[in-house]
Order: C-alpha cells, then structure tokens, then sequence
C-alpha cells in the first residue's frame, strides 16, 4: 500500500509540472481514448482535439464541442493549421489504420510540435511511428501506465529533431 500510495504522489506532482502553459493536441477517435483526453483535462492541460477525418468528426464534437480542431485530410492543410496553433506537445491514439496514424504523426512532426507521443496496443508499430516522427511511442495494455509513461514523457525536455 505504501509503494502504490508513493507512486500516485509522484504521478500527482509530475502531472502538477507538466499542466502549466502545456497546450496539448490530441488525436483520439474511440470511445476507450476519451479516458486519455478526460485525464489530461483533469490534469489541468490545454487539450485540443485533432479532427481531419469525417468519420470521426461528428463524434468528438458531441463528446468535446469547444475542443475540436477541424481540418481537412491533407497532410499540407493538417502541417498549417497546427503549427498556427503552436501545441507544446502532441498526444496520438493510434487510429485503426497504422499508416493514417504514421501520416498524421508526420504532419505534426512537420508542424514543429516539440514532442509527439504515440499511444500503441501493438509495439511492432513503434518503429513506423518513430520513423515517421514520434519522440515516443508508448504500448501497454494497462491505460494507467500509459498514462503516467504519458506523463514522465512530457517532463523530459528535449529539442525537436
């Protein structure tokens, strides 16, 4: 009990250090990711939330109506818009499809984010992801230490490549 209860004080304080000024953009489409955005909500960061595919659209603007950024499937127009932005760091829930998911990591990339993070069930997609632009790439079937891997990643402050 002790060890579990040191372990939530630590992940409280790094989240304390992580939400202040953090703008957070995220891509997260299914119903299991919205625990990510309410956790990062509850942790006091700016969340937006990525929307550039129809399929999804109508969905997240009911769950999160005044934190949806809309853009068009383009990797140019999804570059520009979120670079305009000026997201310190972006938090990708892998989508069904792995190369839709390695293109928008590239746009974000491209769009100088300092620090994009993948969020995986399948760690034999870590390497696409990171050739395609991720700092991290975090799989684990546990949302909790994904969550707090989450978190230690945004405390560690490293240039963009």
């Amino acid at each position: 009990m002790g060890m579990k209860r040191r372990s939530r004080e630590i992940q409280r304080t790094n989240e304390r250090l992580i939400h202040v000024g953090h703008k957070l953009l995220m891509v997260a489409c299914t119903e299991a990711d919205r625990w990510f955005v309410d956790r990062a909500l509850a942790a006091g960061l700016d969340v937006r939330l990525l929307v550039c595919f129809e399929d999804v659209q109508h969905k997240l603007r009911a769950w999160y109506p005044d934190r949806v950024l809309v853009v068009s499937a383009h990797k140019a127009s999804v570059t520009e818009a979120v670079r305009a932005e000026a997201f310190d760091a972006a938090l990708v829930c892998e989508l069904g499809d792995p190369i839709r998911t390695a293109l928008v990591v590239q746009a974000l990339r491209d769009a100088s984010v300092p620090r994009v993070m993948v969020i995986s069930r399948q760690s034999a997609r870590a390497p696409l992801y990171l050739r395609s632009g991720a700092h991290d790439v975090l799989c684990a079937d546990d949302r909790d230490h994904l969550w707090a891997a989450f978190v230690n990643g945004m405390s560690v402050q490293e240039p963009a490549s």
